[in-house]
């Protein structure tokens, strides 16, 4: 028998104000962090299942959504062609998103930073939770070519949202 228990407060974001949020370098150490949290916000009996979001006509693949609680990779979000409209959807299905394996960024995949910047701008604007493992720390992900000075906001909004108390 199942209970479905409705509440205002999430108490399983609760646990994450002591977590770790960020992991570097990417490895099994990461990997072990990610699947730690992503199975605290997976309930006894749950079934992650895919969510599919229709923008403009367009389908928007989360591969993992559970109680609110997406996880996906940076191949997933950032390496296809979505857009500002396809990351507001997704900052708006979400309130938790776990985004692994974000590489180095430059010049060698210049629209894949360009997208993640942009997604990272939407989950600031909504207040998601956002858990990452990444090459780097928010301040070396992108070093140089171009954009690399943009990206500075960026990794600004990286830390900040890494405080215990964001997305709360």
């Amino acid at each position: 028998v199942v209970h479905e228990l409705v509440s205002p407060t999430d108490y399983r974001l609760d646990r994450l104000v002591a977590a770790q949020t960020y992991f570097t370098p990417l490895g099994p150490t990461a990997r072990d962090g990610i699947a730690a949290i992503w199975k605290s916000f997976v309930a006894a009996g749950q079934e992650p299942q895919q969510m599919v979001l229709r923008v403009k006509g367009r389908d928007v693949v989360l591969p993992q959504v559970c109680s609110g609680v997406a996880r996906a990779t940076f191949f997933d979000l950032c390496a296809k062609p979505l857009g500002p409209g396809d990351y507001l959807a997704i900052a708006e299905a979400v309130r938790v998103l776990i985004l692994e394996n974000i590489p180095q960024l430059g010049r060698g995949n210049f629209n894949e930073a360009k997208r993640f910047v942009t997604l990272i701008d939407a989950l600031y604007e909504a207040h998601v939770k956002l858990i990452a493992s990444a090459a780097a720390e928010p301040e070396y992900l992108y070093l140089e070519g171009e954009g690399s000075f943009e990206f500075e906001r960026t990794a600004s909004r990286l830390r900040e949202m890494q405080a215990a108390d964001w997305g709360a």
